[in-house]
């Protein structure tokens, strides 16, 4: 199930963050993420997608919590589905 959650994070900080540290900027949803699947045992980066250009991120992490392993992605766009359809289109393009 797919839930979307505004952060309110700001675009300068979260393109840092992305781009430098990325589990610096899980850390700061780590609770809203926490309050959704329990506890956070563990999480790791899995792949990034930047495009600066046009101010579209994604940053996806596997996430092991008390549902299991779970996919955690941040997203920042205008558009979500396009930029999400660019994110897997270069995903399947690097495999």
């Amino acid at each position: 199930m797919d839930k979307l959650v505004p952060l309110g994070i700001p675009i300068d900080r979260f393109l840092e963050l992305a781009e430098s540290r990325p589990l610096e900027l899980f850390r700061l949803v780590k609770r809203v993420v926490e309050g959704e699947v329990g506890q956070v045992k563990d999480v790791r980066v899995y792949r990034k997608y930047l495009d600066p250009r046009n101010l579209n991120i994604v940053v996806e992490y596997f996430v092991k919590c008390s549902l299991g392993e779970i996919s955690v992605k941040l997203v920042y766009s205008d558009d979500l589905a396009k930029t999400l359809e660019r994110y897997y289109e270069a995903e399947k393009s690097s495999t």
